[in-house]
Order: structure tokens, then C-alpha cells, then sequence
């Protein structure tokens, strides 16, 4: 933390270094006996390989896996669309719809599993 006013030099671009934050994900992963955890993933690209990645590395029941690149949908929007993987592998596409319709499709879901 810097406490005073950092001073333009010519030439020069500020540095700020980031610290990791914990995986919080990860650690309830770890944890969760007979609960089950739903994660969510916010992607750009290999949408189906990094949520499925992330569904097994944090032990999660269900991963709601978004696309982000599409602008009709995700953020900024009253609309998403996503793709729900459970953690037997299977799939299920959810097409475009409002976000709150979408919150009830996931909790259906989670249903589901127990």
C-alpha cells in the first residue's frame, strides 16, 4: 500500500503487481462431505474444456459454464444463455433467456443431483 501520491516520470509506466487471492472454490472442494457445490465459469474460449476442467479440479456438482464473448448475453445484459455440466459429464444447453429464468433452470438442476 502506498500511501502518497505517485509522481509521473518520463518514460515511464507505473507497475502495479496483483497478489493471488485464495481459491475459494477450491477449498470448499476440499471440504464438502455431502454438500453439493455448484461453480460457475466465465469464458472466452474452450468453453466445454475449462469448465469441465474446473468441475473436476474443485470437485463440483455442477458447473453453469458461460460464454462471455457473446454480447447479447452474460454481462451488461438482463439475458444469458450457458451450457450446465454435471459431475457425471453429462450436458445441458440452455438457450437465451432472462437471467432470472435461467437462476430457476439452475435450481432445478441442483435438484437433480440429490
Amino acid at each position: 500500500v502506498f500511501a502518497g501520491k505517485i509522481k509521473k516520470e518520463k518514460n515511464e509506466n507505473p507497475l502495479i503487481e496483483l497478489e493471488r487471492t485464495p481459491d475459494i472454490l477450491y477449498e470448499l472442494g476440499k471440504e464438502k462431505g455431502d454438500k453439493i457445490l455448484v461453480g460457475f465459469a466465465a469464458e472466452t474460449e474452450k468453453l466445454v474444456v475449462n469448465a469441465l476442467k474446473k468441475l473436476k479440479e474443485k470437485r463440483l456438482d455442477l458447473i453453469v459454464a458461460n460464454d462471455i464473448s457473446v454480447k447479447e448475453a452474460g454481462f451488461g445484459s438482463d439475458n444469458n444463455r450457458a451450457r450446465l455440466i454435471n459431475s457425471k459429464g453429462t450436458a445441458r444447453e440452455l438457450s437465451l433467456m432472462p437471467k432470472i429464468d435461467m437462476a430457476e433452470k439452475i435450481l432445478d438442476e441442483i435438484l437433480k443431483i440429490k
